[in-house]
């Protein structure tokens, strides 16, 4: 599905304590299975962990309309109500989509699996904007059409904050992970962004749950 008109993107941390973790999972689960099997619009949702009391949340909607399908859905509801109790913080970023591209496999991935995530904040330095978008850009497209075991790469700047970029980069396992970084693609992507980053940081994630309706593309 190539998007024309700029879909919705959020990241949510959420904080639970440990022994809530099962409980937040199975939660989560229900309502992004029944999402992407009842709402067309419902493009991509994942929940993953780098400590079971860390989670990280990535939900993209086709439009505002989708989304509103969603909020008022009774597995959303249901997850709410299972969460509001467990939950010890909850951190919600806004993101205007830079780029998105999935395989065209629907994913509807739970329980103990290899499947990585990459989780990486960039900040770009000032004037930069234009040329570090133009490479990363490409060079996620060509990861994505050449690499049968990159299964979806996301990319977005933080509301108001034009110059702080998120990237969600979805592996079958760590493995297509350390080949990603062998290739010449990605080697060109450092070398034609060395003089763009201020700063960086990489957080390696365990997915609970990834759904992904296949196919999606945008790029502005």
């Amino acid at each position: 599905m190539k998007l024309k008109q700029t879909p919705i993107l959020r990241l949510y941390k959420l904080e639970t304590n440990k022994e809530d973790h099962a409980k937040f999972v199975k939660a989560g689960q229900h309502n992004m299975l029944t999402s992407q099997e009842n709402e067309p619009g419902t493009l991509f949702m994942q929940t993953s962990h780098n400590e079971e009391t860390t989670n990280f949340v990535v939900e993209c909607y086709q439009n505002e309309a989708s989304y509103d399908t969603h909020a008022n859905s009774k597995q959303f509801k249901d997850f709410t109500d299972v969460a509001k109790d467990i939950l010890t913080s909850r951190v919600k970023v806004e993101l205007f989509p830079e780029f998105i591209s999935t395989k065209a496999e629907k994913l509807a991935v739970t329980g103990s699996n290899d499947y990585v995530i990459y989780l990486t904040e960039i900040g770009v330095s000032l004037g930069k904007g234009d040329e570090f978008a133009h490479a990363v850009m490409k060079e996620m497209k060509t990861a994505v059409e050449e690499e049968k075991d990159i299964l979806a790469m996301i990319a977005g700047t933080v509301a108001d904050q034009p110059n702080e970029w998120l990237a969600i980069e979805v592996y079958r396992n760590n493995e297509a992970y350390k080949q990603h970084l062998e290739t010449k693609n990605f080697k060109e992507y450092l070398n034609n962004t060395k003089y763009c980053v201020e700063s960086k940081s990489l957080r390696k994630l365990q997915p609970d749950v990834i759904v992904d309706q296949g196919a999606i593309f945008y790029q502005p």
